[in-house]
């Protein structure tokens, strides 16, 4: 039965991931609800984010969001993203299992109320 909701998760993060360009929440929301150990956590977000990062690469190449003339801003944003990772694995080194949880937990419920403002307040 497992399996089942992991395939319904995949096929929801995918049909996300193609509609918007964001594929992470149902993946979070999912890990979460598993409780997944922190490492392990972002190990797998790792995975899907990469994977669909060469796909939404090759999207936007595809529909002209990606061109020469805006390759060199996204070369130099390279490295401030490298800069966040590496930040935030030195976080994710000195908190718990339980703050990791919370934080998580606290994103998703912003993240949430983010959308319900803009759905109601355009």
């Amino acid at each position: 039965q497992r399996v089942d909701v992991e395939v319904g998760f995949g096929i929801l993060a995918g049909f996300m991931g193609g509609i918007a360009g964001v594929w992470g929440l149902p993946t979070v929301i999912y890990l979460t609800a598993l409780g997944t150990e922190k490492t392990e956590h972002m190990r797998i977000q790792g995975v899907v984010y990469g994977l669909g990062a060469v796909a939404l690469f090759f999207a936007h190449i595809g529909s002209g969001v990606l061109r020469i003339e805006t390759v060199p801003l996204s070369i130099a944003l390279i490295f401030p993203a490298l800069f966040g990772q590496w930040v935030g694995t030195k976080v994710l080194d000195s908190i718990d299992q339980a703050t990791f949880k919370r934080v998580t937990l606290l994103v998703l419920l912003v993240a949430a109320l983010n959308l319900l403002r803009r759905a109601i307040f355009f």
